[in-house]
Protein backbone atom coordinates (compact mmCIF):
# COMPACT_ATOMS: atom_id res chain seq x y z
CA UNK A 1 0.00 0.00 0.00
CA UNK A 2 1.38 3.41 -0.99
CA UNK A 3 1.78 5.96 1.78
CA UNK A 4 -0.36 9.09 1.37
CA UNK A 5 1.66 12.19 0.62
CA UNK A 6 1.23 15.47 2.42
CA UNK A 7 -0.92 16.10 5.44
CA UNK A 8 -4.61 16.40 6.14
CA UNK A 9 -5.71 19.84 7.34
CA UNK A 10 -9.23 20.88 8.35
CA UNK A 11 -10.30 24.06 6.51
CA UNK A 12 -13.39 25.97 7.65
CA UNK A 13 -15.34 28.65 5.85
CA UNK A 14 -18.59 30.08 7.16
CA UNK A 15 -20.51 27.08 8.56
CA UNK A 16 -18.72 24.27 6.74
CA UNK A 17 -15.48 22.40 7.47
CA UNK A 18 -13.69 20.05 5.08
CA UNK A 19 -10.61 17.88 5.51
CA UNK A 20 -8.24 18.56 2.62
CA UNK A 21 -4.95 16.79 1.98
CA UNK A 22 -2.22 19.36 1.38
CA UNK A 23 0.27 17.50 -0.80
CA UNK A 24 3.20 19.83 -0.17
CA UNK A 25 3.04 21.93 3.02
CA UNK A 26 6.22 23.72 1.85
CA UNK A 27 4.35 25.32 -1.09
CA UNK A 28 3.53 28.98 -0.49
CA UNK A 29 0.43 30.04 1.46
CA UNK A 30 -0.72 31.80 -1.74
CA UNK A 31 -0.34 28.59 -3.79
CA UNK A 32 -2.24 26.56 -1.16
CA UNK A 33 -5.08 29.11 -1.07
CA UNK A 34 -5.19 29.29 -4.89
CA UNK A 35 -5.51 25.47 -5.04
CA UNK A 36 -8.37 25.56 -2.50
CA UNK A 37 -10.15 28.27 -4.52
CA UNK A 38 -9.66 26.25 -7.73
CA UNK A 39 -11.01 23.05 -6.11
CA UNK A 40 -13.96 25.01 -4.65
CA UNK A 41 -14.79 26.39 -8.08
CA UNK A 42 -14.78 22.85 -9.53
CA UNK A 43 -16.65 21.28 -6.58
CA UNK A 44 -18.80 23.98 -4.89
CA UNK A 45 -21.26 21.36 -3.61
CA UNK A 46 -18.50 19.39 -1.84
CA UNK A 47 -16.43 22.35 -0.68
CA UNK A 48 -17.51 26.00 -0.64
CA UNK A 49 -18.77 28.71 -2.95
CA UNK A 50 -15.96 31.30 -2.92
CA UNK A 51 -17.13 34.09 -5.21
CA UNK A 52 -14.74 36.64 -6.71
CA UNK A 53 -17.22 39.52 -6.11
CA UNK A 54 -19.69 40.33 -3.33
CA UNK A 55 -23.29 41.47 -3.86
CA UNK A 56 -22.16 45.11 -3.96
CA UNK A 57 -19.74 44.48 -6.83
CA UNK A 58 -16.61 44.65 -4.65
CA UNK A 59 -13.82 42.18 -5.29
CA UNK A 60 -13.27 39.63 -2.53
CA UNK A 61 -9.84 38.60 -1.26
CA UNK A 62 -9.43 35.40 0.71
CA UNK A 63 -6.82 34.63 3.34
CA UNK A 64 -5.86 31.57 5.34
CA UNK A 65 -5.91 32.01 9.06
CA UNK A 66 -6.21 30.17 12.33
CA UNK A 67 -7.84 30.77 15.66
CA UNK A 68 -5.33 31.83 18.29
CA UNK A 69 -7.80 32.29 21.15
CA UNK A 70 -11.55 32.45 21.61
CA UNK A 71 -12.88 34.82 18.94
CA UNK A 72 -9.40 35.92 17.81
CA UNK A 73 -7.89 34.86 14.51
CA UNK A 74 -4.46 35.27 12.95
CA UNK A 75 -3.99 35.65 9.20
CA UNK A 76 -1.20 33.53 7.75
CA UNK A 77 0.68 36.16 5.78
CA UNK A 78 1.82 35.21 2.28
CA UNK A 79 5.23 36.86 2.78
CA UNK A 80 7.37 37.58 5.80
CA UNK A 81 8.99 40.93 6.62
CA UNK A 82 11.91 40.07 4.30
CA UNK A 83 9.52 39.52 1.37
CA UNK A 84 10.06 35.73 1.42
CA UNK A 85 7.05 33.56 0.59
CA UNK A 86 5.65 31.74 3.60
CA UNK A 87 4.22 28.21 3.66
CA UNK A 88 2.08 26.14 6.03
CA UNK A 89 5.37 24.50 7.04
CA UNK A 90 6.76 27.94 8.05
CA UNK A 91 3.69 28.42 10.28
CA UNK A 92 4.23 24.98 11.89
CA UNK A 93 0.89 23.71 10.58
CA UNK A 94 0.75 19.96 11.19
CA UNK A 95 -1.53 17.00 10.42
CA UNK A 96 -5.07 17.61 11.70
CA UNK A 97 -4.63 21.34 12.38
CA UNK A 98 -7.65 23.58 11.76
CA UNK A 99 -7.34 26.59 9.48
CA UNK A 100 -10.00 29.08 8.48
CA UNK A 101 -10.67 30.79 5.18
CA UNK A 102 -11.17 34.49 5.85
CA UNK A 103 -13.13 36.65 3.41
CA UNK A 104 -12.34 40.36 3.03
CA UNK A 105 -14.14 42.53 0.48
CA UNK A 106 -11.89 45.06 -1.23
CA UNK A 107 -13.73 48.35 -1.39
CA UNK A 108 -13.82 49.70 -4.95
CA UNK A 109 -11.59 52.68 -4.39
CA UNK A 110 -12.06 55.07 -7.29
CA UNK A 111 -9.13 57.26 -8.14
CA UNK A 112 -9.78 60.98 -8.29
CA UNK A 113 -7.55 63.29 -10.27
CA UNK A 114 -6.86 66.60 -8.56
Amino acid sequence: MEESKGMKVIFSYENKSCAIRVLNPKESVKYTLDKIKEESMNNPDKLWHLPEMDNGGNRIRYYLGRMISEGKSEILKEKNSNGEEQSLFDYNVTEGDKLIIIKRPIAGGRSIKL
